[in-house]
């Protein structure tokens, strides 16, 4: 399932939120107000202070760009040719985007692709959009050098370790060709000769712009329709009940 499988914007709260700017992915502690204006305006308002930002929602290019609840704190959601999040963080009076979270695949090869890109740090800005794609572009790059013959001509599983983070592996599995077209890998982690597979839920490997080639994480999405991300630094990974593997 897509992110943006969902009709008249069902997952959009009041107008007017309080944010407290320190929830997943460490913002700073700040307090602020979030006003959806008309024609596409944001406006954000801490103090004494407000930040009008337009053209940020509403339709755009071919993109759909609304506001949505990320661990209850406000992002943007733009749904075109992929669906990207951006959350956002509140630094000198502005909105100021930290991660891009993507779900998108490869079109050479249906290579799936979920994985973030955290301290952006960009103020928030008309065609932010394009950011996303910049990233997206990049990784169905990638994927797109992925050889699936062994799955597609010859039906054998196709097993891809898709990062290293710390000694830990992280593996996409194709044991079907429907897997592929689904966009549904199973995925799993491998340290020595132990696995760990996560039992819900959407994995997205982490990446942060200070080491963009290298992830340093993983975040997984629990809860589809409510946005619910669990962030897995290289430290907690470790920490995972590992056992032999039987996949």
């Amino acid at each position: 399932m897509r992110w943006s499988n969902y009709n008249n914007g069902q997952w959009l709260g009041v107008a007017v939120l309080t944010v407290l700017v320190a929830m997943l992915f460490s913002f700073s502690a700040s307090a602020a107000e979030i006003l959806k204006g008309e024609s596409g305006v944001l406006i954000l308002k801490g103090g004494s202070s407000s930040s009008v930002y337009r053209d940020v929602l509403g339709s755009k290019d071919g993109v759909y760009r609304d506001l949505i609840f990320l661990n209850s704190a406000p992002a943007l959601l733009a749904s075109g040719r992929e669906d990207v999040i951006y959350t956002l963080k509140v630094e000198g009076g502005k909105a100021v985007i930290d991660c891009v979270i993507a779900e998108a695949r490869s079109n050479q090869t249906g290579i799936s692709i979920r994985k973030s890109m955290c301290g952006v740090n960009k103020e928030l800005w008309s065609n932010y959009s394009e950011l996303g794609y910049s990233y997206t572009d990049q990784w169905k790059g990638q994927a797109a050098s992925v050889d699936v013959s062994s799955l597609v001509v010859r039906g054998n599983p196709l097993d891809i370790v898709d990062g290293v983070v710390e000694g830990i592996e992280i593996h996409q599995v194709y044991k079907a060709i429907s897997q592929l077209e689904d966009a549904a890998p199973q995925i799993y982690l491998k340290k020595g000769g132990k696995c760990f597979e996560f039992p819900n839920g959407k994995v997205f490997i982490d990446y942060s712009v200070a080491r963009p080639k290298d992830p340093v994480g993983v975040m997984v999405l629990d809860d589809v329709s409510g946005y619910d991300f669990k962030r897995y630094m290289g430290g907690d990974l470790n920490k995972l009940n590992f056992k032999f593997c039987k996949l």
